[in-house]
């Protein structure tokens, strides 16, 4: 066996070197320095075992979470009190710091724990506030023509949908969201909203003004500007009781305005450089915007200067990104007002399109309903097919069972390679570079990965390159070796995280430990230890391909 594979060891070490596999994009820190870094960390910071951590909630003791509360069960219930941020089970000196954050226990996760005979309970701070803001909103609508009635009038039924303050999916917070008030019927009308309401680019223009906001200025930057715009306006703005019940860049949550801390929660992921490189060029965006504002002469531009901070920029871009609507028959991007209170579900085909209003020169925005809807059940729309890193980047949230969640690949052809310039020439030849990436999801990798393996893996003695077929099994032992290269590249990354995957799969199953976490930190957990499930299924996957391989190879079946 040895003899016969002599030849293409080489190549093995070749590719193996080069393999290197990142989540979301390229260029994570080498596994040497990334090691350093967590090892430095751990003598800085030292911090309780798990097994501690275990014990003291086993024994009914407060236990402490550097970012926000303490847990203290006793006494057959659940109480929550802020402490200081002295310990953290993420800090354990082998458990990889995530950066997720979510909510504390609900009830019905407090009642797998306890069941007391009585539960007191104050009033939630500020909760008058925030319903006396729904309404608002709803008062505002109404008086611009949307129909949100929750009685039924003459000829026409209650409006279907209602707000619900606090949802929640899969035990964890969700913020705002729309409740089927009654049974709905697929394809129905759910959502009419005036254009005049949604913010769009051309609103932008419109109120700010062409000379300020040209043709050619991104629609994300336009409708950034006009919302710190008309939010420094406070309740004059006509769009006051909207922007009034938006949340803050902060309990939106996004990556990129997570801290240094609870970044450091996902070393070993790629999304950390995806987040550093998005907050990099949103910076950028935020000083091309001031330069252009200062230097206009629009009769608006010294009050938008003056409004336009750091901080209300990255507000708006914040609510940009979580809460914009893709109009196709208008082909803009929009902001549009109670239909972005939907929450997300990768499996919604809800949609939304823009219709004439009957008898008017204006437009309305209708969502229809993509399945049928019982009394109480919530109302989702799909932000897209995405990735969790995305999701988190983006949208501030992940999803625990996300089909779409994948890990990106990148390979690249080894220069000590004895056919390196050789095989650069063919794929340039093919309009292709000698590093690509590739998606690997929970359940299958691109056969196009495969292929640039089996060429990274092709030995002196196996032809020319122009005459093998990548897309078929060019010789057992190029494909063991392609296999081979992707297992050695999937395990380089996972030694990149701190942590393993079983580590995090405990502190998950771990009900009373995991709801002490903050919102974030579960995130993270979540994120990171689904993408190691991915990464641990390819090795798996691959092993198995390599065993049949030999076997048939070798008569070993």
């Amino acid at each position: 066996k040895q003899r016969r594979r002599g030849g293409a060891v080489a190549a093995v070490a070749a590719v193996v070197a080069v393999v290197a596999v990142f989540a979301v994009v390229a260029g994570s820190p080498l596994l040497k320095e990334s090691k350093h870094v967590a090892a430095a960390n751990t003598r800085a910071h030292p911090r309780v075992t798990m097994l501690a951590f275990t014990a003291a909630l086993a024994s009914g003791s407060i236990v402490t979470s550097s970012h926000g509360a303490a847990l203290l069960a006793r006494n057959g219930g659940l109480a929550y009190a802020s402490v200081s941020a002295a310990q953290h089970p993420l800090s354990n000196t082998r458990m990889r710091p995530t950066a997720y954050t979510w909510r504390l226990a609900s009830p019905i996760e407090a009642s797998r724990h306890a069941a007391p005979k009585l539960v007191w309970s104050a009033p939630t701070p500020g909760a008058s506030s925030v319903q006396s803001r729904e309404k608002a909103l709803v008062q505002w609508l109404e008086d611009n023509g949307v129909y949100v009635s929750n009685q039924a009038t003459w000829g026409r039924a209650a409006h279907p949908l209602r707000v619900e303050s606090d949802t929640t999916d899969d035990f964890e917070p969700s913020g705002r969201g729309l409740i089927a008030r009654k049974d709905v019927t697929q394809g129905e009308p759910l959502i009419q909203i005036n254009s005049k309401l949604v913010i769009t680019k051309e609103r932008a223009r419109e109120v700010l003004g062409e000379e300020l906001i040209s043709e050619s200025l991104g629609e994300y930057i336009a409708m950034a500007l006009l919302l710190v715009h008309e939010r420094s306006k406070g309740d004059d703005s006509f769009w006051a009781p909207y922007i009034a019940i938006l949340p803050t860049a902060e309990e939106v949550g996004q990556s990129f305005v997570w801290s240094d801390e609870e970044m450091a929660l996902l070393e070993g992921s790629g999304l950390v450089d995806a987040t550093r490189s998005f907050q990099t060029k949103l910076r950028a965006e935020f000083d091309a915007a001031r330069e252009m504002v200062c230097a206009s002469s629009s009769p608006i531009a010294s009050a938008l200067a003056e409004a336009l901070t750091w901080d209300e920029f990255e507000w708006a871009m914040s609510m940009l990104f979580s809460r914009g609507i893709n109009l196709r028959e208008e082909e803009a991007l929009a902001l549009v007002p109670y239909a972005d209170l939907l929450n997300h579900s990768p499996y919604s085909t809800a949609y939304f399109m823009v219709n004439n209003i009957p008898f008017s020169k204006e437009k309305e925005v209708t969502l229809y309903a993509d399945r049928n809807y019982a009394r109480n059940d919530q109302v989702l729309i799909s932000y897209g097919q995405k990735s969790n890193a995305e999701l988190l980047l983006l949208y501030g949230f992940v999803i625990d069972r996300n089909l779409f969640d994948q890990v990106e690949l990148t390979v690249a052809l080894q220069p000590e390679d004895v056919r390196y310039d050789e095989k650069v020439a063919f794929l340039r030849q093919q309009g292709l570079e000698s590093r690509l990436s590739f998606p690997l999801l929970i359940d299958r990798y691109s056969s196009e990965l495969m292929q640039f393996l089996r060429l990274g893996c092709v030995g002196p003695n196996d032809g020319p390159l122009e005459a093998l077929a990548y897309a078929d099994l060019i010789s057992i032992d190029n494909e063991i070796l392609a296999n081979e290269a992707l297992v050695a590249g999937c395990k380089r990354v996972l030694d990149m995280y701190p942590e393993t995957e079983e580590e995090d799969a405990k502190l998950m199953s771990n009900s009373r430990m995991f709801l002490a976490l903050s919102r974030r930190q579960r995130m993270a957990v979540k994120l990171r230890r689904n993408e190691k499930r991915i990464l641990l299924r390819t090795i798996r996957v691959c092993e198995s391909a390599i065993a049949n391989l030999e076997a048939e190879a070798y008569g070993e079946r």
